[in-house]
C-alpha cells in the first residue's frame, strides 16, 4: 500500500513538471486592436498578455488572456465597431437627435441613442436604438399623405392637386442656376414621405467631401456634401510637419488651398487609404523618397486613375479611386415589374460606367412616367425604370375573318386571351396569301391591343 502511494505521488509530480514546461503559440491577432502588454518571443504556462482596441472601438471579452495547456484562455476579445450616423441618413428618415440637432455623430458599440422626428412627422416605433458592432437600425418617421408645398428655388410641374397617395409620382423642376439632387427630378410618395426628398441645389456652390492628403487626414467624420462657408480641418500624422492652414473652407463648389504634411528628409508616412481598394503590400509607418506602391480594386470594381503612388518630397502622389459595381437583383427588378433585356439570370453585376437595358415583365407595359430603360451604372447606383400592369388581349374573331387570317396550326389554337407582352402567330387561310409584311404575322399583345396582319385571295 505504501509503495502504491509513492507511485501516485511520483506520477503527479511528473505531470506537474511536464505541465510547467508547456509552451503556447503566439497569441491571436485581433481586428481593430493590438497587444499592449506581455509581449514575448516565447510564451510558457501562465504567461499573460493584454489587449486594447483602437480609438472608438469597444472591447468585448476579457482584456487579459493566459497561456494554459498550450491554449490561450479565455478566447481573445473582440473589438466592436462604432456606429456612424450621417446628416444625410437623418434627412432621409426625417429624424433629429433627441436634443433637436441634425448633424453627423458617432455612437460606441453597446450605447443607446434617442431620436425624434422633424415637425409634421411621427415615429412608427421606439425612438431609442442601440448600436452593436457598427450596426444600428434607425427608426422611421411617417406622415399619412404627401403634400405639395412650397419648393425652395423650384416648383412642382404636376401640381393639379395638393395631396398625393402612396405610390404616386411627381416631377419637380429647379430654377435657373439650381439643379435637382437626382437626375430625373422625380419623387415618389411613400409611407415615409417623398422619396427622394425634393431639393434644389445651387450650381457650383456646394462641395464634395474634402480630399485625402498624404501624411495626414480629416479630423472627425466626413459629411457627404458641404454648404458654402462650411469648413473642415486636417491633422498630420505623428512625425510630419504641416505647411499651410489646417482649416479649409467650401467656396463656390471648391475647397480653399489644402495644407501639406511633409516628413523629415523627404520621407512619407502611411499611404492614403482608398475606399473599396487595397494596397498590394503591407503598409508601414514610414517610406523613403522615391518609393512606389500599387493599389488594387476588387473584382467588378473599376479602378480610376493610376494604380501606383510614389513618395515625392515627403508626399504621396494622388491615389486611384475604386468605383463600386452595380447589382441588379431579382428583388429590385420585381418591385419595378421589369427584367433584364439581354441577360438571363436572377442577378447581374456591372461595373461603373456600363449600361444595362431592361424590359417589362410579361403582363406589364412601360409606365409613361418611367425613367429610360437603358440605364447607366453610376458609382454603384442604378435608376430602375418602371412598368405598370397591362391589359389582356382577346382575339377578335371578326377582325381575323375580315383579314382572312387564322392562328398558326402549330400553335395553341384554343387560346383566345393573351397577356400584354405575349406574341401571337398568325397565318393566311387556305387559298389566301400575305399582303402585310411577313414580320407582322407575329403580332404582340400590347396593353390590350393587337395589330392584325392581312391576307387576300
Amino acid at each position: 500500500m505504501a509503495l502504491l502511494s509513492c507511485t501516485v505521488v511520483f506520477l503527479l509530480w511528473l505531470g506537474c513538471t511536464a505541465h510547467e514546461g508547456t509552451a503556447c503559440e503566439d497569441p491571436p491577432v485581433i481586428d481593430f486592436g493590438e497587444i499592449v502588454s506581455g509581449n514575448k518571443s516565447r510564451y510558457m504556462e501562465r504567461d499573460r498578455v493584454q489587449y486594447m482596441c483602437n480609438a472608438g472601438y469597444t472591447l468585448s471579452g476579457s482584456e487579459w488572456v493566459t497561456c494554459h495547456e498550450k491554449m490561450w484562455v479565455p478566447g481573445p476579445p473582440q473589438c466592436l465597431a462604432p456606429c456612424i450616423i450621417t446628416k444625410q441618413q437623418l434627412q432621409v428618415k426625417n429624424l433629429l437627435l433627441s436634443n433637436g440637432q441634425r448633424h453627423s455623430f458617432l455612437i460606441q458599440s453597446g450605447r443607446w441613442q434617442k431620436f425624434m422626428c422633424v415637425t409634421g412627422f411621427e415615429l412608427t416605433a421606439s425612438p431609442i436604438r442601440q448600436c452593436f458592432n457598427g450596426h444600428i437600425k434607425l427608426p422611421s418617421c411617417v406622415i399619412e399623405n404627401c403634400h405639395i408645398g412650397h419648393l425652395e428655388n423650384g416648383y412642382f410641374s404636376r401640381n393639379r392637386k395638393l395631396i398625393y397617395k402612396e405610390g404616386e409620382r411627381v416631377k419637380y423642376v429647379c430654377n435657373a442656376d439650381y439643379y435637382t439632387e437626382h437626375e430625373d427630378g422625380k419623387v415618389t410618395c411613400t409611407k415615409d414621405g417623398w422619396s427622394p426628398p425634393p431639393r434644389c441645389i445651387r450650381k457650383n456652390v456646394t462641395c464634395e467631401p474634402p480630399p485625402e492628403i498624404a501624411g495626414g487626414k480629416i479630423e472627425g467624420v466626413k459629411k457627404s456634401r458641404y454648404l458654402p462657408g462650411e469648413s473642415a480641418r486636417y491633422q498630420c500624422w505623428r512625425g510630419f510637419q504641416m505647411t499651410g492652414s489646417a482649416s479649409v473652407t467650401c467656396r463656390s463648389g471648391n475647397w480653399t488651398e489644402l495644407p501639406k504634411c511633409k516628413g523629415e528628409g523627404g520621407k512619407c508616412g502611411p499611404p492614403p487609404v482608398i475606399e473599396n481598394g487595397d494596397l498590394l503590400s503591407f503598409p508601414m509607418q514610414e517610406y523613403s523618397p522615391g518609393t512606389t506602391l500599387e493599389y488594387k480594386c476588387p473584382s467588378l470594381y473599376l479602378l480610376e486613375g493610376s494604380q501606383y503612388i510614389t513618395c515625392t518630397d515627403g508626399q504621396w502622389t494622388s491615389p486611384p479611386v475604386c468605383l463600386v459595381a452595380c447589382t441588379a437583383s431579382e428583388e429590385d427588378m420585381s418591385s419595378n415589374n421589369i427584367e433584364l433585356k439581354w441577360v438571363r439570370g436572377r442577378k447581374l453585376y456591372s461595373t461603373s460606367g456600363d449600361f444595362v437595358e431592361f424590359k417589362c415583365r410579361r403582363g406589364y407595359v412601360k409606365d409613361p412616367a418611367s425613367s429610360p430603360f437603358r440605364v447607366q451604372c453610376v458609382e454603384g447606383m442604378l435608376e430602375y425604370p418602371q412598368c405598370k400592369p397591362g391589359r389582356n388581349c382577346i382575339l377578335d374573331e371578326s377582325a381575323m375573318e375580315q383579314n382572312h387570317i387564322q392562328l398558326q396550326s402549330s400553335k395553341f389554337s384554343s387560346m383566345s386571351t393573351y397577356r400584354s407582352g405575349d406574341y401571337i402567330d398568325f397565318e393566311c387561310k387556305w387559298w389566301y396569301w400575305k399582303v402585310s409584311r411577313p414580320e407582322s404575322f407575329r403580332a404582340e399583345c400590347l396593353d390590350g391591343v393587337i395589330q392584325y396582319p392581312a391576307c387576300e385571295s
